[in-house]
Order: C-alpha cells, then structure tokens, then sequence
C-alpha cells in the first residue's frame, strides 16, 4: 500500500522538476498572447510545495510574457485593427474592455501596464495597446518586469507561507489541500465571469 503522502511526494518531484519551469515559461506566453487563465494559478500550487522553487517559476512565467507581450506589440504595431478584434475573441476580453485599455494608455503611457494587475485588466491587452499606438519597445519590455512581477510574487510568497507554515497538515490532507486550491481559483473565476461575461 501507498503511504498516505505519496501523492505529496509525487507533486513536489514535479515542482522541482524541469517541467514545471517549462510549464511556468508556456503559461506566462500563453497567457501574454491567447490563453485567459493567468500564471498565477499554477504559480500558487508550486509554491504550495516549495516556496523557493516557486519564485524560479515565478521568473520562467515573466519570462514567457516579455516574449509573448513583444510578440502583441510587434503584431499590434503593424496590424492594430486585426489584433483589437482577435483580442475580442478571447474569453473575457471584449470592444468595451479593450477600447478602455486603449484610452487608458494614451492617457498614462506604459505606466498603464502597472495598474493592469490590480484591475483584474489582461496584459495582453495592454502589450497590443503599446504597439498599436508605437509606444518605446525597450520601455515597454522593461515595465512588463515590474507590471508581472508585482502580482506573481506576492502569490508565490502567500501560498508558499501556507505551505511552509501547514506543511504537516499537507502532507497529511494532500487532497483536501489541493481540492481547496483548486475551488479557490474557481469561485475566483466565478466571480470575475460574472463580472465580466465570458462570451
């Protein structure tokens, strides 16, 4: 028979494996171009296990966005129309949201990518708006560090507190633990589709 913790075992293996870099990497280009649930999520679960190892993964997923956030400029740059309408594709992204973002960003230059993750606002939108109105590319790049990181850390260091400071009742309630996580981003999403619609 398995010990009780194996399963605790088996997820912190993962979370100091290469893959979860990989996965931190994908998720934050993901996120920064087509994909609409954020890094968070799953930088939150690695830190569960090792808070450490989260902050690692925290900087794979920032480095995932500056790549797909330059791509949206590059495209935005050169085909503003087509990249607001795909945005608008996007699930709970649409005219209104993106129309706002792009006022905002004429009105606060890049220093609109900062108030991005306190707004619940995607940065994709905000990486599209900076090349559809030819704002600094180096400044551009160089704001997304502080606009990702402002939100990323914070969630690692949150749930890699509980991880550390619970960790035998982790161990011990794997399940009931990772149930909880999961229910959590739920009523989060929840709560922001009705918010916002998901079209």
């Amino acid at each position: 028979m398995k010990p009780a913790n194996s399963l605790y075992v088996r997820f912190s293996d993962h979370v100091r494996s290469p893959w979860s870099l990989i996965i931190g990497f994908l998720w934050g280009f993901g996120e920064a171009t087509l994909f609409f649930i954020v890094p968070d999520v799953y930088l939150g679960f690695v830190a569960l296990f090792n808070w450490q190892r989260g902050l690692w993964v925290a900087i794979a997923a920032l480095s995932g966005a500056m790549l797909g956030g330059s791509m949206m400029y590059i495209l935005a740059m050169n085909n503003p129309t087509e990249v607001n309408q795909f945005l608008t594709y996007i699930p709970m992204i649409d005219a209104a949201l993106v129309a706002g973002v792009a006022d905002q960003t004429r009105v606060d230059g890049l220093m609109a990518v900062l108030f991005g993750p306190f707004l619940g606002t995607p940065y994709k939108i905000y990486a599209a708006q900076a090349g559809a109105q030819s704002l600094p590319f180096l400044y551009f790049v160089l704001m997304t560090i502080p606009a990702r990181l402002e939100r990323f850390i914070p969630v690692v260091l949150s749930f890699g507190a509980v991880g550390t400071w619970f960790k035998a009742f982790c161990e011990k309630y794997i399940k009931l633990v990772v149930g909880a996580y999961a229910l959590l981003w739920g009523l989060i999403y929840f709560v922001f589709i009705t918010y916002f619609g998901f079209h």
